[in-house]
């Protein structure tokens, strides 16, 4: 995977926001200097074929919208949202219980976070399903997954799941950076918080930062 070192990292104090393709190498540093308010990054992983693309273009500000070649991810992210939160806290950790407890998965390739705002992301290590490599169509293969997980909630819940994350220049908010318009962090929660913790417990726990366990420090590498 060491084509393999690229996203489009975007923040709300940057110039532009995003159309800034950076190596991943560069994203802490990046945290630190946008003060962690309101950074993304997408979540597929491109080569150099994404500088190719931008290269080819003419426009002033060239762009990373329309590339279709092959990415690689390592984490299939599942967003759930609700404005109450509190149908999306049930529908985490429904999720949580299945991929732990039915799937019976390694425990440390789950990653639970705490959106900041309205809900919870979780984070499937890609290497659960085997050996992956870098391919056009993993766009597809993530929506088809996501769209069968989210059948396994309750049809009360499912809506909770956001199933219009599915292009491969899709941002995801990185892991404690503040949210715009809550000022919570993006955190990190253990299965057990998940399971132990209220809408108001989890919100109060987001006012601060919490470090990274098993992933680096820009959270998006295992």
């Amino acid at each position: 995977m060491g084509r393999y070192q690229l996203v489009d990292f975007a923040a709300h104090y940057q110039r532009g926001f995003r159309n800034h393709v950076v190596r991943l190498s560069d994203v802490p540093g990046l945290l630190e200097k946008f003060k962690y308010f309101g950074c993304y990054s997408t979540y597929f992983i491109f080569a150099d074929e994404l500088l190719t693309h931008l290269g080819a273009q003419i426009a002033a500000t060239p762009s990373v919208s329309g590339y279709e070649g092959k990415v690689w991810a390592p984490y299939l992210p599942i967003d759930l949202d609700h404005p109450d939160l509190l149908p999306a806290l049930e529908g985490a950790r429904l999720l949580s219980g299945l991929f732990l407890d039915r799937w019976r998965i390694d425990p440390h390739g789950l990653q639970i976070y705490s959106s900041g705002a309205k809900g919870f992301h979780l984070m499937l290590d890609s290497r659960l399903f085997g050996k992956t490599a870098p391919a056009r169509h993993w766009p597809m293969v993530f929506d088809a997954l996501r769209r069968h997980i989210a059948q396994q909630l309750p049809e009360r819940l499912r809506g909770v799941v956001d199933l219009s994350i599915k292009d491969r220049m899709r941002l995801l908010r990185l892991p404690n950076t503040i949210h715009e318009k809550s000022q919570l962090y993006k955190t990190l929660l253990t299965a057990a918080d998940l399971a132990q913790l209220n809408a108001d417990e989890i919100r109060r726990r987001a006012r601060q930062a919490i470090p990274l366990t098993v992933t680096d420090a820009s959270g998006l590498l295992s």
